[in-house]
């Protein structure tokens, strides 16, 4: 039986799922900046460059991460109840 009340593992829990969420949201905002500024707010060429967007691989790598870290701590969080 689990003990009632909030104990120092659950505090762990809810912190890390809640940073991790945090971070998760702020990869998915810039995401969604990186797609705006590609398909709907080009900048003008005056030839064909291929294009670079350097914001793309960490704005991915945050959404993947903190969605991975805040569904295992919620798992772990949904068991402790």
């Amino acid at each position: 039986m689990a003990p009632e009340g909030l104990t120092a593992w659950r505090v762990y829990l809810y912190a890390v799922s809640f940073i991790a969420l945090i971070v998760a949201i702020v990869g998915s905002v810039n995401l969604i900046a990186v797609l705006i500024e590609v398909f709907i707010y080009p900048a003008p060429q005056p030839y064909p460059v291929p294009q670079y967007y350097p914001d793309l691989p960490g704005s991915v790598a945050q959404v993947m991460v903190g969605l991975v870290v805040w569904g295992y701590h919620s798992r772990l969080l949904r068991k402790e109840r």
